[in-house]
Order: structure tokens, then C-alpha cells, then sequence
């Protein structure tokens, strides 16, 4: 049993993606081997997501290619998909094993009652007294980046979303931990944390610390890393946390927000917690703070009710906008969601056009804001090395995709760099 191979394959955010590496870390304490080859593997575990009908079928798809991949493998399947579909799951005769969001960390010890029984086994459980499960992601090329979760779970009643289902009610890295987990993922060899969360800026420990403190622990101590955050919802944007993101020497100055629609009515359907003024006050903040910050925004296409008007109101909105690049997502119906059930639906070519044109606006601030970094310095931190062509890539604080050219490979640290010109989408860069 412990000679076996596990291959593991990740579908979704990067909170699955740390979760996905701390049971690959656990495993192989246990003796598992870890493979990327089909062919070897014993197990194939597979972390799921279902933020959208294209996750649901692009699990769905993962699972038959795996199965087709490596005919003799035990197939296990976990995460928000397994949580929310197990009996679409149990109907598949790929699946071997179904665990849900309570039973993903139990994995390492039923694999071993599951994997020699001639039946499906399901364990997926209701979301009540939950606990947080800690994780961090271990595997990247260059061991640079580490994603790191602190928050789990949300309470929001987004009328488009299943993701509260799926994972259950907020809950949180207890605050005494923080230092503890910094500087393990720090002897590790990494150089930049990301915090990670399902609703990060929602980050509660001990009735008592919030994310603000969570903050202000890293801007006042020096862990021997730099931080990034991974996305704050709007209204969790105020001036303390522009100041504390912007202004510390261990924070780097990006934002990333959920902004969804810059139309006030599509907002107010969606039942999200800010209008776009609170967006525009927040941007326009952050670059006088900061200049130099990088702002990134999530923007949903075709929600129902969005026509031509509402859809104009959020590309000129987001035009008008000092931000340096847009993830666009095309709405799609989701089961027991409540805008499933609202009428006036957007045709799906008219959602995809939409997209098309907002992915457009997306390469054009990007450009617009690489351009305005041209002769500015930063500190870069290299994440995969070319040998062949002797380029490092990588990203500087403010989260500039560049490159630097070098002889050889360099050390394992952040290096000051100056950004010089743009060359296909990034930005090459030398060393100040």
C-alpha cells in the first residue's frame, strides 16, 4: 500500500491549489509516491471546483481523461464540485471515491479502507461544525511563491454564486498562528506569501482579530518575505487598508476586487455589498496613495437583466478607471442560485461578445499601465528560469510580468530591477 503513486490533479482557485499541495505533503509523509505520469499512477486524486458550469464540465471532463489516462488507477474526487454534485459524481463510472469539503483532509487515512473495495465509496457530509484546515501551496518550479490559506468559506448572498454552499460559513487561521505558519513557509525557501482565502478580507480569529490586523502584523514585523493579497471584496476597502497596502515595505501594492458590474442595477440584482461609486472612490484612492499600485478587477458578463444600456454603463465605467487589467468570467445559470430563476436572460453568444469586447478593454489597460512603469525601478522576484534563452520571468511587487536577461541563473532572492521596454505583452526589465 505505501509504495503506491498518487497523481494529483488541481481544478480551480488557489485556495484548492494550496489544499491540493498540503495533501500531497501529507501523503507523501505517508509514504505515497507522488506522480506526474499516468501511466504510473496508482490513485489519482482530483480537486475540484464549481464557481461556474464550465468548472462543473471542465471536472466532469478531467475525470473521464484521467480514467482514460490511467485505466488501473483509483479515481478519488474532492473539493466544492464533490461537495455540491456527489450524486452526479456517484452516476460516473470513472469515480472510484467522492469526499467531500469535511472530508478532504481525512483522505490520507481512508484511501486506505476505500482502495481495494469493488464499490463506490461516498463520504460527503453536511456543512455544519466546521474547522478551518490549514494549507499552503509547496510546488512551484522555482519555489518563489507560496499561497497561502488564512480564511475559508463565506456568508455573502450573492444571488449568482454557490460557492457558500459549497464550502460553508467563514472561518479562520487562529491570529496566534500567522507568525508560526509565516516562518515555516519562509524556511522553506520562499520569498512571497500570497494570502489566500474563499473571502479573504473577511478573515475573523477569536472574535477579536480581523483582516486589518492581519495586516498590520505584516507591515510591522519583518518575516523575511514580501506579501501579496489575493482579492478583497469592495466593501472591505477602506482608507486603513489602502494605507497598509500601499505604504508598507512587506506589503506588495496590489489589489485585486471583485467589481462584477459597473452598472448600479446589475449590482443591486446580484445583491452585492457596495454600489460603483464606492469602486471609483476606492481606485482613485489607491493611485493617489500610490501611483505605481496595480489594480486588477473580476467583471461578470450577461447577468440577467443586463442589456445593451447596463453592459455600455459597465464598459465606460471600467474605461474610465486607472486599472491595470480585468479577469472577465461569462455568467452562467447555477443551480439553487436565485438569479437562475430571474428573468430577462442574456443570449450566450451576446454574453460571449461582451466578454470578447471586455477581454479587449483588459489587454488595452494593461498595455496602458506596462507603459507608464517604462524607466521605473521595482523589486523583482524570479519565478522560472530559460536556460536556453538565459531569461529569467517573473513579477515585481506591483505585479509587472517581466523579464530580465542573464548569463546565468540567478540566486534565489528579490533583486531591484529597471523596467526598460514592452515586448510581446511583458515587460523586459535590468538589473538596477
Amino acid at each position: 500500500m505505501n509504495q503506491k503513486k498518487i497523481k494529483f490533479i488541481n481544478i480551480g482557485c488557489k485556495v484548492n491549489f494550496a489544499e491540493t499541495s498540503r495533501l500531497k505533503d501529507i501523503l507523501s509523509e505517508r509514504g505515497f509516491g507522488v506522480t506526474d505520469k499516468s501511466a504510473d499512477a496508482d490513485i489519482v486524486l482530483i480537486n475540484t471546483c464549481t464557481v461556474t458550469n464550465q468548472a462543473d464540465a471542465d471536472c466532469r471532463s478531467a475525470i473521464r481523461k484521467a480514467k482514460r489516462a490511467s485505466p488501473q488507477a483509483f479515481v478519488g474526487v474532492f473539493g466544492c464540485y464533490a461537495q455540491l454534485h456527489s450524486s452526479e459524481l456517484e452516476e460516473m463510472p470513472e469515480v472510484n471515491a467522492v469526499y467531500g469539503i469535511k472530508e478532504k483532509f481525512m483522505i490520507p487515512d481512508l484511501l486506505s479502507m476505500h482502495i481495494d473495495k469493488s464499490e463506490k465509496s461516498i463520504e460527503v457530509s453536511d456543512l455544519t461544525e466546521l474547522h478551518f484546515d490549514f494549507a499552503y501551496s509547496s510546488d512551484s518550479e522555482a519555489r518563489s511563491r507560496a499561497f497561502l490559506k488564512i480564511q475559508d468559506g463565506c456568508n455573502y448572498k450573492c444571488t449568482y454564486c454557490t460557492i457558500p454552499n459549497a464550502r460553508g460559513y467563514p472561518r479562520s487561521l487562529e491570529f496566534e498562528k500567522l507568525p508560526e505558519q509565516f516562518n515555516e513557509v519562509r524556511s522553506k525557501g520562499y520569498l512571497e506569501i500570497v494570502l489566500s482565502g474563499i473571502n479573504l478580507g473577511e478573515y475573523k480569529s477569536n472574535d477579536k482579530y480581523r483582516f486589518k490586523d492581519v495586516l498590520k502584523l505584516i507591515s510591522s514585523n519583518d518575516f523575511g518575505v514580501r506579501f501579496r493579497v489575493s482579492s478583497l471584496e469592495p466593501n472591505l476597502i477602506d482608507s486603513e487598508v489602502i494605507s497598509l497596502l500601499c505604504n508598507s515595505d512587506n506589503i506588495c501594492p496590489h489589489f485585486h476586487i471583485p467589481l462584477q458590474s459597473g452598472s448600479d442595477k446589475i449590482l443591486k440584482l446580484m445583491k452585492r455589498r457596495y454600489n460603483s461609486q464606492r469602486i471609483f472612490d476606492s481606485v482613485l484612492e489607491i493611485k493617489s496613495v500610490n501611483p505605481d499600485a496595480c489594480i486588477g478587477l473580476d467583471v461578470i458578463t450577461g447577468f440577467p437583466g443586463e442589456s445593451a444600456v447596463e453592459f455600455d454603463e459597465t464598459y465606460k465605467f471600467i474605461n474610465t478607471l486607472p486599472v491595470s487589467y480585468l479577469h472577465v468570467f461569462t455568467y452562467s445559470e447555477r443551480k439553487n442560485t436565485l438569479a437562475a430563476t430571474f428573468p430577462n436572460s442574456v443570449p450566450k453568444i451576446t454574453r460571449k461578445e461582451r466578454t470578447a469586447k471586455l477581454k479587449e478593454l483588459s489587454d488595452s489597460k494593461l498595455q496602458e499601465f506596462h507603459k507608464s512603469q517604462i524607466g521605473k525601478t521595482n523589486l523583482f522576484l524570479p519565478e522560472k528560469y530559460d536556460a536556453d534563452k538565459k531569461i529569467h520571468y517573473g513579477h515585481t511587487s506591483n505585479y509587472v510580468n517581466c523579464f530580465v536577461k542573464t548569463d546565468k541563473k540567478l540566486e534565489n532572492k528579490i533583486f531591484a530591477v529597471k523596467f526598460q521596454e514592452l515586448s510581446n505583452g511583458k515587460v523586459l526589465a535590468a538589473l538596477a
